[in-house]
């Protein structure tokens, strides 16, 4: 892959040189499968432009699983939490089961993920790319053997479905004679785009779109002025911002230095937000006008949040004589996190340019749901609070 900034992609696009955007699974992992979430689905967007939506098919088989392991995870969970709740107030109707119908609608786990994705692949006009018919065995075992990317000197046999969906957009890429907008996050698919002629690696969904998308000039600029300058709505926006940070589910990981730890995280508070340069906003998705003329554009921003929140340590030592557990007494400590989180805001436009230009805060949702806080090493015996670096 060459190495071009932003600049030359936009003159590859306008010349219509690339001619499809593809995702990696680890994007949409990354997005916790939300297939609805602003990113995902504003891929749905570019079918204004002379550019396809591919998927590979292996790759389109891995989000498919995981759907399905999501999907019957949160049943089963569900299951469990129902049941207790039932017996705990005694409640004989509605049952179980019949809880869990009205909320699966019926549907068994590998139906409701079917059905997510393939409802998603309509919404979108992808395509799946047939991976068997596009690559031949030749290919795949010689790039084992001679170790090109994206196979290596670790566990080779790993790579063969990644070899599979690169090998495959690689064929239909050359095939159309034109460019594909690789999105993902893994280092091997980046290996093998860079040594290739027709795959260009971009990282973030977000900056694709927004390269793709191009959105009007001054429109970011307006974006970052209305935030940085704190105009009217603003407030609303950052409000909405905190209450969704206070939503992020938090985990902790801590070590002991001796016996065990438990640990119970409470409620976090919001505490403040940086801003993004007007570099870093990236216009996604441009969607039709409102009824009073306004332009309604949804942008990516990311911020960076900082979170406190109270955690609960209780530790205990395991008695091999008793064979039992022993409490040792806990402590609470009080932790201020900074995360980095991208936002997608929808905002009606109006007067863009003029004297009269005002933006409003159609609607907001952060891209984190999910934090792992790392406590590193905790004494029972110490009250300092210990964190790694």
């Amino acid at each position: 892959m060459p190495i071009v900034n932003d600049d030359e992609i936009k003159t590859l696009l306008a010349d219509e040189k690339v001619s499809a955007l593809t995702v990696d699974t680890n994007i949409f992992d990354e997005k916790g499968l939300k297939l609805n979430s602003p990113a995902l689905k504003a891929i749905a967007g570019i079918k204004d432009k002379p550019i396809d939506f591919l998927l590979s098919g292996t790759v389109a088989k891995e989000i498919q699983a995981h759907l399905l392991k999501e999907t019957d995870g949160a049943l089963r969970a569900v299951g469990r939490s129902i049941g207790q709740a039932l017996g705990a107030f005694d409640t004989k109707a509605p049952t179980r089961e019949e809880l869990i119908n009205q909320i699966s609608g019926g549907r068994s786990a590998e139906e409701a993920a079917e059905q997510r994705f393939n409802q998603y692949v309509e919404d979108t006009g992808c395509v799946v790319l047939d991976d068997a018919k596009l690559v031949d065995v030749e290919t795949l075992f010689s790039g084992y053997f001679g170790g090109q990317p994206p196979f290596g000197s670790g566990k080779k046999k790993n790579e063969f479905p990644d070899a599979l969906a690169l090998n495959a957009l690689e064929a239909t890429a050359k095939e159309r004679g034109a460019r594909i907008f690789v999105v993902s996050k893994d280092g091997d698919w980046k290996a093998f785009c860079e040594n290739s002629e027709y795959l260009y690696l971009v990282p973030e969904i977000e900056r694709a779109l927004a390269l793709i998308k191009d959105a009007p000039l001054g429109l970011r600029k307006a974006i970052f002025d209305w935030i940085a300058n704190e105009a009217d709505g603003v407030e609303n926006f950052k409000a909405e911002i905190s209450r969704n940070a206070e939503r992020i589910d938090f985990s902790v990981n801590a070590y002991p230095t001796n016996g065990e730890v438990e640990i119970f995280t409470w409620d976090a508070e919001f505490q403040r937000l940086v801003w993004p340069d007007e570099k870093e906003i990236d216009i996604i998705e441009l969607l039709d006008p409102t009824e009073n003329g306004a332009l309604r554009v949804v942008a990516s921003l990311p911020l960076i949040l900082t979170v406190k929140f109270p955690i609960e340590l209780n530790f205990s030592i395991y008695d091999s004589v008793d064979r039992e557990s022993l409490g040792m007494g806990g402590r609470m400590i009080e932790v201020v996190e900074d995360i980095y989180v991208l936002t997608a805001v929808t905002l009606d436009v109006h007067g863009l340019g003029s004297d009269d230009e005002e933006i409003e805060c159609v609607e907001s949702e952060l891209d984190a749901v999910f934090h792992v806080v790392e406590l590193g090493e905790v004494d029972m015996f110490e009250p300092e609070d210990y964190r790694d670096g």
